[in-house]
């Protein structure tokens, strides 16, 4: 929280609503997350709080309503109320509070607010990280100019062993001078919404690079799990890698805001447990929804991209647990990302094509949230198989006007049962599948696509969306 002791005198005189400062009298405090610039969610109850003086009388007047407020202060000085919030709008409004003394919120939107959060391919900004840089930064960027509805709430890192009341942050307006400070997979998923939906879009965003999915839930769930060491000696130099302390002190400060959703970028921090993730990913979700008290949130996850992890198939036995996450849990979608690493990237955990992440998530919103007709929002997944001796047919969903590729269809193994995988070759079908085999094999015992550490996905559907890696095992 903060006191606000700044000066005043600015004038607001359009919409792009430039940064001001709160009076500088004012007794009133307020969390950071509630500031000049912010986008608040829709057609929700929207709940503010903060500190005055002690049995204080505070006035509360939001410019969308001809209401006024009038709140006790208890005798700790705290107070809350809920006011309505009506339709999104590009009208910027105002939230006076008045305790004797002023204090006025400015170029407030109202539109669609999502919590977007996870480890560092979250975190990363349109700066990049070193000599790890942004695909088509530059280009982004410049286009931003007429971004102003675009505005991001970034919380500040805050490791904390029991729950925080406020998170500590600011509202940024996306634009040229602002974007090398946003997320990039926030802000491209931000943009493709409010260019479909013609709205005010804001995004917490609230990530730590190489956070765990642990770290982003409570002690109790954590508790359930025995493969992590919930004794170890961890310094503070390395508190990220603690259980709960993200939950405590980036998430948890944030569950009264009214949110539409939530978008995850996470899992390169739990390749080790990977045996243990669908259920923890489920755990952390059916918390969050709790946590918010609005029903069952649409939670969208992006799968962690190839990369030469030191064991062969840990990684991707982690995509193939958030795939199933989505699967089984409800109102729960994931992006594919095996076709957006270079070969030159194989040793880097985060590539550079980060745009494109945000576009598809986007696009499953669209469809799945917004009841937008979308047409090219899924990947294809694989969906059943026959076969005959040395020779398996491949059947897929989401296909649209049938699987393509560039050249061979490449990235498929095959093993008997002795589990020894080979290089298949595979050939499309009339039908629409693909058969796959190998000289060297008599009977296929499994099929695999992708199903390794680093394995760049070729295959896609006719809308470029590339196939989720699979196996028909469990070996």
């Amino acid at each position: 929280m903060h006191s606000w002791n700044k000066l005043t005198g600015f004038l607001v005189g359009s919409l792009l609503c430039l940064s001001l400062p709160k009076i500088a009298e004012s007794k009133v405090v307020l969390p950071d997350v509630f500031d000049n610039n912010m986008v608040i969610q829709q057609s929700s109850n929207l709940r503010l709080w903060g500190v005055a003086k002690p049995q204080k009388l505070v006035k509360i007047k939001a410019s969308w309503s001809t209401k006024e407020y009038k709140i006790q202060t208890y005798k700790d000085g705290k107070w809350s109320v809920t006011i309505p919030t009506p339709a999104a709008s590009f009208t910027p409004h105002t939230i006076r509070f008045d305790d004797g003394h002023i204090t006025l919120l400015r170029g407030i939107l109202i539109g669609d607010v999502w919590f977007c959060s996870g480890q560092s391919n979250m975190e990363m900004t349109f700066k990049g990280f070193t000599n790890q840089p942004i695909d088509q930064a530059e280009r982004i960027i410049q286009e931003s100019s007429s971004s102003s509805l675009i505005r991001m709430f970034k919380v500040k890192r805050n490791s904390a062993e029991s729950p925080s009341q406020d998170g500590i942050g600011k509202w940024l307006i996306a634009g040229p001078t602002t974007l090398e400070q946003f997320s990039v997979v926030a802000y491209s998923f931000a943009k493709k919404l409010h260019e479909e939906l013609k709205i005010p879009i804001g995004i917490i965003h609230s990530s730590w690079g190489g956070s765990s999915v642990e770290g982003w839930m409570n002690s109790d769930l954590v508790d359930n799990y025995s493969d992590m060491n919930l004794n170890e000696d961890i310094p503070d130099s390395e508190n990220w890698r603690k259980p709960c302390v993200m939950y405590n002190g980036m998430l948890k400060p944030f569950v009264r805001v009214p949110i539409k959703g939530f978008v995850w970028y996470q899992g390169e921090a739990n390749i080790d447990r990977y045996s243990t993730y669908a259920n923890k990913l489920t755990d952390m979700i059916n918390l969050w929804r709790f946590e918010w008290k609005l029903g069952k949130l649409p939670f969208y996850l992006v799968e962690i991209a190839p990369y030469l992890y030191e064991h062969p198939v840990n990684a991707a036995k982690l995509r193939e647990a958030q795939q199933q996450t989505a699967r089984q849990t409800e109102k729960t979608w994931i992006v594919c990302t095996n076709d957006l690493v270079r070969p030159d990237e194989a040793n880097i955990v985060h590539p550079s094509q980060k745009e494109p992440i945000g576009k598809r998530l986007a696009n499953l919103a669209l469809k799945n949230t917004y009841g937008r007709d979308i047409p090219c929002s899924d990947s294809p997944t694989y969906s059943s198989i026959e076969t005959k001796g040395n020779r398996s047919k491949l059947y897929f969903s989401n296909t649209y006007e049938g699987l393509q590729s560039k050249g061979e269809f490449g990235g498929f193994e095959v093993a008997d049962s002795n589990q020894v995988f080979l290089p298949a070759q595979a050939k499309w079908q009339a039908d629409g599948s693909i058969e796959v085999f190998h000289a060297d094999i008599s009977t296929i015992a499994s099929v695999r696509y992708c199903f390794k550490n680093y394995s760049v996905g070729s295959i896609k559907n006719s809308c470029g969306l590339p196939l989720f890696d699979f196996r028909t095992d469990n070996w």
